[in-house]
Order: C-alpha cells, then sequence, then structure tokens
C-alpha cells in the first residue's frame, strides 16, 4: 500500500505538470514560441507542421506563410522522414487549391511509397492517395482508404478513427456507391462525437453534408450543413462559420433562391476575410457574380468579376480558372456573344473534366448547347446537349430536365417533329413529377429560419447588461469545468496507480506460474529420461550380444546426439521449429532402432514456418508421440505409422500427433497403461494455458480416436500461439 501511495505522489506530482504542458503545446502561440527557439531543421518541420495542422481549421489565410517557410526547409540537407512530412503538408495544400498539374508532379517525383509512423500522418497520406488515385486513375483509391481505417482502429484513436472514416466515405462515393458512402460518413460523425473534440465534429459532420449534396439528397444536406455550423459556432471558430455559410450559399444557389445565396455569401464574407485564404474568397466572389448574373444584374456581375485577383495561387488551380471560364462564359451569354460564350464554357469544361466535376461538366454543356441554338448550329448543339445528358446523375432534376426541353427545340428546328414531340412530352411529364420546387421549399424554410435566429441572436447581442450576464455565466462554467476537470485527472491518477499495481501482482503471479510449470515439465523431462536411457542401453546391449558394432556405432551416436539437443534446449521457453524437428527425428530414429524398425514416422513440418523463424516450446509433442509408440503399440500392428505435422491455422501454431496403433480403448485395458501414472497431459496442458495467459492467445490441447468407428489409432490436436524469432 507505501508502494502504491509513493507513485500517485510521483504521477502527481512530476508526470502531472508535464501532462499539463503537452495538452498545451499545441496551440499558437506556444508553437509559434518553438519554432523562434528551435534550433534544428527536424524539430522546425515538425513545428510546422503542427501549425498547418491547427491554421487548417482556424486560419486559411496564415497557411501560405506556413508552405512558404516548409518549402524552404525542402531545400536544405533533410532526412528522408522531414521530407515526408514536407511533401505531405504541401501536396495537401495544392490538392485544397486545386492545383492538379503540381499535385500530380508531387507524388509522381516523391510521393508513392511513404510510410508514416503516426496515425494522424497516415491518416493525412491516405487522404491524399485516395483524391490522386481517383483525379489521376492511379490505384486503388478503396483500397488505400480501408488500409488507414484498418492502422486507426488500432491506435484507438476516436478522433484518429473519424478521420479514416471521412476518407472511406469518400472513396465509396467516388465508386458511386451511395449506402456504403453514407454509412461511412455517418460513422465518422459517430467516433467524432466520442472524441469530444468540436472541431472533429464539425468537421465530420460538414462531410456528410458534402457526401448528401453528391447523391443529389439536398434537404438532408442543408440539415447537416446547419448542424455543422451550429457546432462552429459554439466553438467560435470563424473559419468554419465562414465555410458553412459559404455552402448554405451554394446549396441555396442550386435552389435558384439567389436573394438568400446572396446573403449567406456576403455573411461569410464578413466572418471570414481575415482567416479565409484566396482560394476560398475567390470562390465566394463567383458565387456572388452567379448570384447576380442569375438575377439578371449583368452589370454588377461584370463588376465584381473585374475586381477578382487571379493571384499565382489561383492562376494554378483548375477549380477556381474553370469557375472563372464558366461564369464569363454566361456574361458573354447575356450580351449575346455566343462564340465568346463557347469559347469561354469549353475552356471551363476542359478544367472540369481534370477534377472529374460531372455537375458541372452538363451545366456547361447545356450553356454551350443554348448558344448554338442561338446561332443555329443544330448538329454541333445535339452533341452538346448529349455531353451534358451524359452527366445527368450528377445535375439536380430540373437542370437535367432542361435538356429534354433543349432537345425538343433543337429537332423542332430541324423539323424532326416526331423526335421534338417525344422530347417535349418526356420534359413535360417530368416537370409535372418533379419534387426540386419541393425541395427548394423545404431548404428556403430552413435556411430562412437560420438567418431569423442570427437576426434575434444579433438584437440580443446588442442588449449590453445580458452580454455581461453571459460572460459571466461562462466564466464561472470555464472555472467549474476546470475544477471537474482536475478532480477527473485526480480520479484518473488513483485509478491508474491501482490498475497499474494490479498489473503488477498479476504479472508478478504468472511469472511464478510459468516457473513452477516449467520446473514440472522439467521434471517430467527427468522422469522419463531414465526410463528412455535404459531402453536405449538394452538396445545397444543387444547390438553388442549380436555381434553388430556397426549398428551399436549408429545408434549411440544418433543417441548421443538426441540427448545433447535435449539437454542444451529443454531449460528454454521457446527454440526453433527446425530445432524441433531435428529432435524429434533423432527421437523416432532411436525408438525405431529400438524396436528393430516395425514402424514407420513421417515429419511433414511447413516450410514457409520453418523460414520465417518460427518458435515451439521445447518437446511439447514428446510425451504424445512417445504414448503414441509406447502405448500405441506401434510394433505390433502392421504397417505401424506416426505422422508429426505443423502449420499455421487461424494465426495460431497447429501440431498434431497422428498414429494408427491399437486406440486408447484398447490400450486402457493393458497392464501397462493401468501401471502408467505419467502427469504429461496435465503438465503439458497446463504449460498452455500459461502461454495463453502470457500471449492472450486461444491455444488447447484435444486428443480424439483417428478412427472413431473402429476406435484404432489416435490423434493429438496442440493449439499454440504463433510466434518468430
Amino acid at each position: 500500500m507505501i508502494r502504491a501511495w509513493i507513485v500517485f505522489l510521483f504521477v502527481f506530482f512530476v508526470l502531472f505538470p508535464k501532462i499539463k504542458a503537452f495538452g498545451q503545446n499545441k496551440d499558437e502561440r506556444s508553437l509559434l514560441k518553438q519554432l523562434k527557439e528551435s534550433k534544428s531543421v527536424s524539430q522546425r518541420v515538425e513545428i510546422l507542421n503542427d501549425l498547418n495542422v491547427l491554421y487548417r481549421t482556424k486560419n486559411l489565410s496564415k497557411q501560405k506563410w506556413i508552405i512558404s517557410n516548409l518549402t524552404q526547409e525542402k531545400g536544405g540537407n533533410i532526412s528522408k522522414s522531414n521530407l515526408d512530412l514536407i511533401n505531405l503538408n504541401l501536396l495537401e495544400e495544392f490538392l485544397a487549391n486545386g492545383n492538379l498539374s503540381d499535385l500530380k508532379i508531387g507524388f509522381d517525383d516523391n510521393f508513392n511509397n511513404v510510410n508514416f509512423r503516426d496515425a494522424n500522418l497516415t491518416n493525412r497520406y491516405a487522404a491524399l492517395r485516395v483524391e490522386f488515385a481517383y483525379l489521376f486513375d492511379k490505384g486503388d483509391y478503396l483500397k488505400f482508404a480501408k488500409k488507414a481505417l484498418e492502422g486507426a482502429k488500432k491506435s484507438r484513436k476516436n478522433a484518429v478513427i473519424s478521420d479514416a472514416y471521412i476518407n472511406l466515405s469518400k472513396a465509396f462515393s467516388y465508386r458511386n456507391s451511395r449506402d456504403s458512402a453514407l454509412l461511412s460518413g455517418q460513422l465518422a460523425t459517430e467516433f467524432a462525437y466520442r472524441s469530444s473534440s468540436k472541431i472533429k465534429l464539425a468537421l465530420s459532420l460538414r462531410n456528410q453534408a458534402k457526401l448528401l449534396l453528391y447523391f443529389g439528397k439536398n434537404n438532408d444536406a442543408v440539415v447537416k450543413i446547419l448542424e455543422f455550423l451550429q457546432v462552429a459556432k459554439e466553438t467560435e471558430n470563424e473559419l468554419l462559420i465562414s465555410l458553412a455559410n459559404i455552402e448554405l450559399g451554394f446549396v441555396l444557389l442550386e435552389a435558384e433562391n439567389y436573394t438568400s445565396a446572396s446573403i449567406f455569401f456576403k455573411r461569410a464574407k464578413q466572418i471570414g476575410q481575415t482567416v479565409l485564404d484566396d482560394f476560398q474568397l475567390t470562390l465566394l466572389n463567383v458565387g456572388q457574380i452567379l448570384c447576380e448574373s442569375n438575377q439578371g444584374n449583368m452589370q454588377l456581375a461584370k463588376e465584381l468579376l473585374s475586381k477578382i485577383k487571379t493571384k499565382s495561387s489561383i492562376k494554378k488551380s483548375d477549380e477556381i480558372r474553370g469557375l472563372l471560364y464558366y461564369v464569363k462564359g454566361i456574361i458573354s451569354e447575356s450580351e449575346s456573344d455566343w462564340e465568346e460564350s463557347i469559347r469561354f464554357q469549353r475552356k471551363a469544361i476542359i478544367q472540369f473534366e481534370s477534377l472529374k466535376d460531372g455537375q458541372k461538366i452538363g451545366l456547361a454543356n447545356q450553356h454551350i448547347t443554348k448558344c448554338q441554338l442561338k446561332l443555329k448550329k443544330y448538329i454541333e448543339a445535339e452533341k452538346s446537349v448529349f455531353e451534358s445528358i451524359k452527366n445527368k446523375d450528377r445535375l439536380t432534376p430540373n437542370v437535367s430536365n432542361d435538356n429534354y426541353r433543349l432537345l425538343a427545340d433543337i429537332y423542332e428546328s430541324t423539323n424532326k417533329l416526331k423526335e421534338a414531340y417525344d422530347y417535349q412530352k418526356l420534359y413535360l411529364e417530368n416537370e409535372r413529377k418533379l419534387t426540386i420546387s419541393k425541395d427548394a421549399v423545404a431548404i428556403n424554410e430552413l435556411t430562412e429560419s437560420n438567418l431569423r435566429e442570427e437576426r434575434e441572436k444579433l438584437i440580443q447581442d446588442q442588449n449590453v447588461s445580458i452580454e455581461k450576464d453571459r460572460k459571466e455565466k461562462e466564466r464561472l462554467q470555464v472555472q467549474r469545468t476546470r475544477n471537474l476537470l482536475i478532480a477527473i485527472i485526480i480520479s484518473v491518477i488513483f485509478i491508474l496507480g491501482f490498475i497499474i499495481m494490479t498489473l503488477r501482482n498479476k504479472q508478478i503471479r504468472l511469472q511464478k506460474e510459468q516457473k513452477e510449470a516449467e520446473m514440472s515439465q522439467a521434471l517430467l523431462r527427468t522422469q522419463m529420461n531414465p526410463h528412455f536411457i535404459f531402453n536405449a542401453m538394452s538396445v545397444i546391449q543387444s547390438y553388442i550380444f549380436t555381434h553388430t558394432p556397426e549398428k551399436s556405432s549408429r545408434f549411440l551416436v544418433n543417441f548421443s546426439k538426441l540427448m545433447r539437443l535435449i539437454l542444451e534446449n529443454s531449460p528454454k521457453e521457446f527454440i526453433p521449429l527446425e530445432l524441433e524437428e531435428e529432435i524429434l527425428e533423432k527421437y523416432l530414429n532411436t525408438q525405431k532402432s529400438r524396436f528393430e524398425d516395425r514402424f514407420e514416422f513421417e515429419l511433414q513440418f511447413d516450410n514457409d514456418l520453418i523460414s520465417k523463424k518460427s518458435m515451439v516450446p521445447p518437446m511439447i509433442t514428446q510425451p504424445f508421440v512417445e504414448n503414441a509408440i509406447e502405448h500405441g503399440q506401434l510394433h505390433t500392428v502392421e504397417s505401424g505409422k506416426i505422422i508429426i505435422s505443423a502449420r499455421q491455422r487461424d494465426n495460431m501454431l497447429e501440431i498434431i500427433v497422428l498414429d494408427n496403433g491399437i486406440g486408447r480403448v484398447n490400450s486402457a485395458k493393458t497392464k501397462k497403461i493401468k501401471a502408467h501414472k505419467s502427469m504429461a497431459i496435465d503438465l503439458t496442458a497446463e504449460r498452455i494455458q500459461i502461454l495463453n495467459r502470457k500471449y492472450r492467445s486461444n491455444g488447447n490441447l484435444t486428443i480424439e480416436d483417428n478412427d472413431p468407428l473402429t476406435g484404432r489409432g489416435t490423434k493429438v490436436t496442440i493449439l499454440l500461439p504463433l510466434k518468430f524469432e
């Protein structure tokens, strides 16, 4: 008990301050201070990586500085592990900004086969591999995601498992496996809840929303985005709040509620001005341009387009370039510059194809079709509209149905009246069936409700006294939380101390039991050896009397080698399977000579196990081999034979001793077995149980008749933990 208190006091006064410090060393101020004081390249790279992870969920605008510093470190003399960590961060940035050309170069040059020991880094690498394999058809992206999930589960960290399920959900979505993708997304959120990290929860909800949007479940997606927004507000995370508003804006844009979409875009810009990067700000501006152009405010749309600054980082983004070409095409179309609009939309399609974005490809082709109709290029228009129809699974139902109306217009203009009638009929039938308007109403109601809540909150926030009261409550809550946390930590330390002492006592007891079993086994062998030696001496004496010195010599050499092997290896816990095979071979040859070759034996040891240096407890099979020969009376049976095999089964080592002797029932009738008081079977079974406890395995010993109908022969099966040298 005194020792337990000493352990507790050591943990509390020595380790607790370190535990507390470890919990704080990931905040921005601490990391920046460490970066300033760092003296080695390795330290700087790791700190910059931690800062990049932090900024990715708090301030995207600061990532540019991190990426610049990491690029500088890459130019120096650094280790392979540090270079891999730098490349991981750089390639993540390329992917986030839609810079596919640099992403492909980076992967092909440096990043095809990389192994990270840390589970978080492994997840990040798997996320990159999934996206890269999908975009460039380079490998099985689903395999990468599943492998990362296996590693994440071994870590037993809920946050890590949540990230792995997010990767898996994306991989399933790229395969159009809707149910598997949505289930994986749901599991990611469940593990995020268990992780107690609000950031992880927000990101998993955001992922669920994207999955639902991808599979056309816009109504459910809005619910998830609003949940994402609520969690982001609880964390007071300006970046996540801004991203949630951007995504709401684009959903409303699809629902043709341009007024509300514009409100969310403006709100995202206002909140995230200092935390969004160039990519997200440009995406915001594109959203606002689409809102204004769809409302007929072309002059304002053109002004917003002229204000977009195409910085170097944006120029490399396939997604941004595609969107800018797309909005330029729409503006040109509004000005009746059909040829220019077609030119821009085709440029946009090239970018969207590299991203495999079927929705945007379909929309761009639809605009091309409208322009070609105006130019009376009906053959080209027909081809373009069918290109749009190819992507109908990615288009919203009303946009997809517009393609049928365009086909009707094309065939009417080319005097193909039957085809025109068929497509016009199809268009009208779908128009009546479409529920998109209902979805749009539901989406609008959900977002309008959110806007009302925001306005009410704004009014409440203007009340100074309520604000002060709220802050005071928060302060008290933080204090209570801190006190509760301290109490929990102290309790956990007490519990850990108790568990450590319990485990230590259990380990000591287990070691004691193991030693006792090993001593018992050794005692068994000492009891066996005199009897075996006596029989061997009798054989040698017989050879001498019959004047066969050659046989005596061979027998004696084999016997002496056998005894040396037994004496040298008996005290060991494990010996190589190959050595066990050698001992058994010499033992059986000795017994065979003793009985004048009146039985045969065969050893069937798996060569793969031997080459992999599989280990086995010494002479674990000897008692059963001896029983097979002595009590099975193999020398009296016609074609007597014993077969010993060793192979791998279900991650266990399976050893089988099989003979065709007289069997257990007949053997029990003999005086020899009645007088035999060997404890070999009980001791071996106990030895296996100790190995089970030590190595957490399910080893066992079973003895049965080889032929249940006749009762002839015996089969002994020994299952042991699979262990390698």
